[in-house]
């Protein structure tokens, strides 16, 4: 459980201090408490657990389930509330807070009588956790709390089920792809959810289908393997959008196609004249963001063994994947040429490589927005991912300091597994009071501050669209982010020149391996990769040319 005490909820802290087997993490602001407890339920597909006091306690929270909301990740919030006999009568940090929760939760629910409370927390995590995952938020007024029920079991919430497809919509999209020339699976946060990672790997070995991944599903196949070829929208790389635009039959297996994923450019979505096979769990999703030609409503690990037996016939052509892996190691060799170079500020590229190369395959990494972190470290096959529910990742609703709130989590759902945090300067700002956090309960994370000194893509719009009209997105006055890290119990280094940062980045690891945290301040160039710059409307053709330009490939 992840909260911070207040004064209506100390009836359950009050039990909590009877039952050792629960464990709570104190954090030092709410919006941390709901950011980390999405965070270990993005890793684990278990529903993260918050308690918030009321009022303010609750409303802190807010930002964070929305993510979670968005995000479709599990969680259950047991805020408190003023006494039900003060209702409508002004008390203190009186706010309907199930009202304010309503748009983003799948069920926001006041309970009123003491006898209530059983059945609905065992109806939230069922919520939480059926169909579409989701938040829920569970309002407790404090007389409540303090009210005696039945001292019997308690029965746990039925585990959620996985639903398989319409059979004639399974036959239909079967045939199209059995009769497809240029497959391609997208795989997104539902495919992760579904544990969906070896039936899906069948799947494309079976068609000879390239992998397509959105930033939530990345891991879902690993990235070395043969069939990884790249991601979507800011995401992508000019491989992965070719392969998208060229396919006659796409296959999209618990992904949205969003905006903040593509902002529905025609260059980033299926085109016109291929067939759409759309799998979700949640009937509205289909067709919701691009027309689907086949929608399927069901589970995609489920739909995804339905469809294996039936394309067993399919003529599976490795040529097209064989010119692919060329073109990716093209693109590799321009990451690695990036890399290397010796600018000043140094390539984002650089601590990036480092990192990934440090870090074993089930590290965890946790990456914030922006064109730094998310555009760069979120990207194939620049961050390599090799397993499924080893990433957490922002939602399309885009919070900065989201994913660096949530890192300590990492170390909570895999205590033995290494885990890092890619986050702009402008995010790690707003969510630095989680540092004693992680300090504290000897969560060892390394934050991997990507220090360019402005709000990095905000200013890049004043910069092309408005001019070079710049208000309030470059820092005239920024912290000292190690010194801070070293005041909350963590370990510190600012890193200025590359030649430094192998030597920073081993130090940090070696602190993280004793429990403590770690922030590496690394100061870098405002560089833009291809996905960033045709993803945003205002960068100018030049820069999108220079980024594709043939002497790269």
């Amino acid at each position: 459980m992840f909260g911070l005490p207040g004064g209506h909820v100390l009836s359950i802290y009050d039990g909590l201090y009877e039952i050792p087997e629960i464990s709570h993490y104190l954090v030092r602001h709410e919006f941390a408490a709901a950011a980390m407890a999405a965070g270990y339920a993005q890793l684990t597909g278990e529903p993260g657990v918050c308690v918030v006091t009321a009022g303010p306690g609750c409303t802190n929270m807010l930002t964070a389930i929305a993510e979670a909301h968005v995000g479709c990740l599990p969680m259950v919030l047991f805020a408190g509330r003023g006494a039900t006999h003060s209702a409508q009568r002004g008390a203190s940090q009186e706010v309907a807070t199930e009202q304010v929760f309503a748009p983003v939760t799948k069920w926001s629910v006041r309970v009123d009588r003491a006898e209530d409370v059983v059945p609905v927390v065992r109806r939230a995590f069922a919520e939480a956790r059926s169909g579409r995952p989701g938040p829920v938020l569970v309002d407790l007024p404090r007389d409540i709390l303090d009210g005696e029920v039945e001292d019997a079991p308690y029965v746990p919430a039925t585990p959620p089920t996985h639903p398989c497809g319409d059979a004639a919509a399974i036959d239909a999209a079967a045939e199209a792809l059995v009769r497809a020339e240029r497959p391609l699976i997208v795989a997104g946060g539902g495919a992760i959810a579904s544990g969906a990672s070896e039936e899906i790997r069948k799947l494309a070995e079976r068609l000879a289908a390239p992998v397509l991944t959105t930033l939530a599903g990345r891991g879902i196949i690993a990235d070395d393997h043969p069939l990884s070829l790249g991601g979507l929208g800011a995401h992508h790389t000019r491989l992965s959008q070719r392969l998208l635009l060229e396919a006659d039959v796409v296959l999209g297996l618990g992904c949205r196609f969003e905006e903040m994923e593509t902002n529905w450019s025609p260059s980033a979505v299926p085109s016109p004249d291929a067939t759409y096979i759309q799998v979700d769990i949640h009937a509205p999703e289909i067709g919701r963001s691009v027309p689907a030609q086949i929608g399927i409503v069901g589970d995609v690990a489920a739909v995804a063994k339905q469809l294996l037996p039936k394309v067993e016939r399919a003529a599976a052509d490795s040529r097209r994947v064989d010119d692919a892996a060329a073109e990716l190691a093209a693109i590799e060799a321009e990451f690695e040429r990036d890399a290397d170079s010796d600018m000043r500020p140094m390539h984002p590229f650089r601590p990036i490589r480092a990192l990934r190369a440090a870090l074993p395959r089930d590290a965890v990494a946790a990456i914030d927005v922006g064109c730094l972190a998310q555009h760069m470290a979120g990207v194939t096959p620049y961050f390599r991912v090799f397993e499924p529910r080893t990433l957490i990742v922002p939602s399309s609703f885009y919070g900065m300091g989201f994913a660096a709130a949530a890192a300590p989590a990492a170390r909570i759902a895999h205590p033995d597994r290494p885990a890092v945090c890619f986050v702009g300067d402008g995010s790690f700002q707003m969510v630095m009071n989680v540092l004693p956090v992680a300090a504290e309960y000897e969560l060892g994370v390394t934050w991997c501050v990507l220090n360019d000194n402005a709000l990095g893509s905000i200013r890049d719009t004043q910069v092309h669209r408005y001019d070079e009209r710049i208000v309030d997105t470059e820092f005239t006055v920024q912290p000292d982010f190690a010194v801070i890290a070293q005041a909350c119990g963590c370990h510190g280094e600012r890193v200025e020149d590359a030649a430094d940062l192998e030597g920073a980045v081993e130090r940090a690891l070696q602190a993280n391996e004793g429990g403590t945290p770690a922030v590496l301040d690394v100061l870098v160039s405002p560089e833009r990769v291809l996905g960033s710059l045709e993803h945003f409307s205002f960068y100018p053709q030049e820069l999108i040319d220079a980024a594709r330009a043939p002497e790269r490939a």
